[in-house]
């Protein structure tokens, strides 16, 4: 199963591990945890609402966190 979240963007369902909103990478430990973790940007032009972690890198994206939660939860991603 796959999980859009933006642009041509998609994650393995099996490696999320969280999907955050982006005011809090402003906390001390978020921002330490971003400047070292390995990072995919979204595209260029677009506003960032959310960071999904995965287990290979951190993806922002331009969709709200809420928004890539119902994705998640309901069948509105690919299936292997």
């Amino acid at each position: 199963m796959f999980l859009h979240i933006g642009g041509s963007r998609v994650v393995a369902a099996r490696d999320l591990v969280g999907i955050f909103d982006i005011r809090i990478k402003e906390k001390q430990c978020n921002r330490e945890f971003l400047q070292t973790a390995k990072k995919e940007y979204a595209e260029k032009g677009e506003v960032n609402k959310s960071f999904v972690v995965t287990k290979q890198m951190v993806s922002f994206s331009p969709i709200a966190p809420g928004t890539l939660k119902k994705r998640f939860q309901s069948n509105a991603f690919d299936k292997d």
